[in-house]
């Protein structure tokens, strides 16, 4: 008679038996989502979403001063290319009986080759400085071997 229920019930049995797997996968589930809930709160009580929310606010307002620095570093990098940059000095005997090197040529040039050349001339009597501008590596004044070797050697160095 046993096997005569389980024939007649089948159907109702196996509803049972699912109804009781379902439970328990719900009961499971609900640990679970209580469990996650739990992490999620934050310190100031609010959840993930908030969280990543406000994290995204931060996140757009740090991308707008990134592009405001960038503009400034652009603005500044323009205008270091107008300062000298480039250097180069070159220290000559202007006199053969007047002792050592004690004569130069300074030549101060910017990434366009603009700038100047400041030339000192040390005589026994006394020392005179002059200074020539340079635009595009060439000045409207005559240079000396000294102040074109200053120039060029400057054009050079990076």
């Amino acid at each position: 008679m046993s096997v005569d229920l389980l024939r007649q019930y089948w159907f109702e049995i196996a509803a049972g038996v699912t109804a009781i797997c379902l439970l328990t996968y719900n009961i499971i589930l609900s640990c679970r989502l209580r469990a996650y809930k739990k992490m999620t709160r934050l310190l100031k009580g609010g959840t993930l979403e908030e969280h990543i929310n406000e994290l995204e606010k931060v996140f757009q307002s740090q991308q707008q001063t990134i592009s405001h620095i960038g503009d400034k570093v652009a603005a500044v990098q323009t205008k270091i290319s107008q300062f000298p940059q480039h250097w180069h000095l070159v220290r000559y005997n202007a006199f053969e009986k007047t002792g050592s090197d004690l004569s130069f040529s300074l030549a101060l040039l910017n990434d366009k080759v603009d700038g100047f050349v400041i030339t000192g001339i040390f005589g026994r009597e006394d020392t005179r400085v002059y200074a020539k501008p340079v635009h595009e590596g060439k000045s409207q004044y005559y240079l000396s071997e000294e102040e074109d070797l200053a120039i060029k050697a400057a054009m050079e160095t990076k």
